[in-house]
């Protein structure tokens, strides 16, 4: 599946779009024969774990461990980590030294049915035990003939939340990549419609850097290892710690991140 060819087509057909935040969206960029077989291996996949339903999403299910995967999803992943990939990467979004998370923390095979949903949000930046800064996550999305009133498409939000300013179907072969920030604010917020014998179904990825540090010990925010939920204008989202107690809103909104359990 790797090869110059290949390669070379997508470097072609990536090209980055800077509104609402930089990022890439592309179809078709991978052999339909190998995402058509790692749909199928996804359907039948019995490993898959329920993620439960919480307060920001629901009906969610995931599985993390590369090493238990099925082949072909194995054969993608592989492909998007490796380094002809990660050149493509850094060039396109002027990037250097991009790691790939093979922990595939928070990663790795995603799927919601019926009813799921997840609040737009932006997503943890940094591992603490790895010394790492998150800058880059990549969304390919396995669901073959997929209807548009069935719900489903990634939003992309602006920074303050004031409108969505761009979007993507999560039918099959489609791919997203967007840079990490605080204000990297994306979803799919509306209750999924398909039938309850379909899920969407996706392959998550994240890369990091090398957290650079002026002095020993590089103080952060404590929010920016957590998960940042966000609230669209007239709607009944919940927001990142609107039902917490005070505490809990001054530990992770304010204090650094020496005060992170280890």
């Amino acid at each position: 599946m790797l090869n110059n060819d290949l390669i070379h087509e997508i470097d072609k057909k990536f090209s980055i779009e800077e509104n609402p935040f930089p990022h890439i969206i592309a179809n078709n960029i991978l052999p339909l024969d190998i995402v058509k077989k790692a749909e199928s291996e996804f359907h039948n996949f019995y490993k898959l774990k329920n993620s439960g339903g919480y307060r920001y999403g629901n009906l969610k299910c995931n599985f993390s461990k590369f090493d238990e995967m099925p082949k072909n999803i194995k054969e993608i992943i592989n492909f998007f980590y490796s380094k002809k990939f990660l050149d493509i990467l850094e060039k396109k979004f002027n990037l250097k030294g991009l790691i790939p998370d093979w922990s595939l923390l928070g990663a790795g095979m995603h799927t919601s049915q019926r009813g799921g949903h997840l609040t737009v949000h932006t997503d943890f930046l940094y591992q603490k035990k790895t010394n790492t800064l998150r800058v880059l996550n990549l969304l390919l999305y396995l669901n073959t003939d997929w209807k548009d009133d069935w719900r489903g498409e990634i939003e992309l939000w602006d920074k303050k939340m004031t409108k969505k300013v761009n979007h993507l179907s999560p039918l099959i072969n489609n791919v997203l990549i967007f840079r990490t920030d605080k204000d990297s604010n994306h979803g799919f917020p509306d209750p999924l419609l398909c039938p309850e014998n379909i899920t969407r179904k996706s392959i998550a990825l994240y890369y990091y850097v090398v957290d650079k540090r002026i002095l020993p010990i590089q103080i952060r925010k404590r929010k920016y290892f957590t998960t940042i939920w966000k609230k669209r204008p007239n709607s009944n989202d919940p927001e990142f710690g609107d039902i917490d107690n005070i505490w809990r809103k001054i530990k992770y909104k304010y204090l650094p991140s020496i005060f992170l359990k280890k």
